[in-house]
């Protein structure tokens, strides 16, 4: 699958404070910490995550629905020109206009479900454990994708998912799959074409 990269790694740094240096290949690789178990055709499996004021959902209670996931490496990182809120943002019309569910899930905790969840315009849920993430998408060592771009110090080892999308049909058999790192977004013409729908407000 395609991956629609950010016009520049700048343009992503504005907001999560990378302007410090360049995405390289070799800080990608290095922050990979596992790849994603999920597949084209399979059963997606079942998840009960907690979001706004600790409120649960289950993937299974929605069967009947076709079901987008959204995961992202970290609430309130990006604007909407780039990074999670872009990437939120672009599924905005998915979830208010052609009634699909649209589900943002992140590694952070439920204190920030609430007002990131108003923010994106998503319903998000917490996934601490990184469980959930680790099977669909995929795990990287945030913090030291952070440190390599002389960002932060001293955060390796702050584990998060890698950026993913999951469509899933009524049955929640997988339909699409896609996965990058911090610096790209999937292509939201392909999330349309696996839900059979129009287009989505960019």
């Amino acid at each position: 699958m395609s991956a629609m990269s950010l016009a520049s790694t700048f343009s992503v740094a504005r907001t999560a404070g990378l302007a410090k240096s360049r995405v390289t290949k070799t800080t990608r690789r290095a922050a990979v910490a596992t790849k994603a178990v999920v597949k084209v055709g399979d059963a997606a499996p079942d998840f009960t995550l907690m979001g706004a004021g600790f409120e649960t959902t289950t993937l299974s209670s929605l069967k009947g629905s076709k079901v987008v996931l959204a995961f992202f490496p970290a609430a309130f990182s990006g604007d909407a020109d780039g990074g999670c809120q872009c990437q939120l943002a672009s599924l905005q019309g998915i979830a208010k206009e052609d009634g699909v569910e649209v589900l943002g899930i992140t590694c952070d905790t439920p204190f920030v479900m609430g007002p990131w969840s108003e923010t994106a315009g998503i319903k998000c849920l917490s996934d601490v454990s990184n469980k959930t993430q680790e099977a669909y998408v995929g795990t990287i060592d945030f913090g030291k994708f952070l440190d390599d771009l002389d960002v932060s110090t001293n955060m390796a080892g702050y584990m998060s998912c890698k950026r993913g999308c999951v469509v899933l049909d009524a049955d929640q058999k997988v339909l699409y799959t896609w996965t990058g790192m911090p610096d790209q977004l999937p292509d939201a013409s392909e999330i349309q074409a696996a839900l059979g729908i129009g287009k989505v407000n960019l």
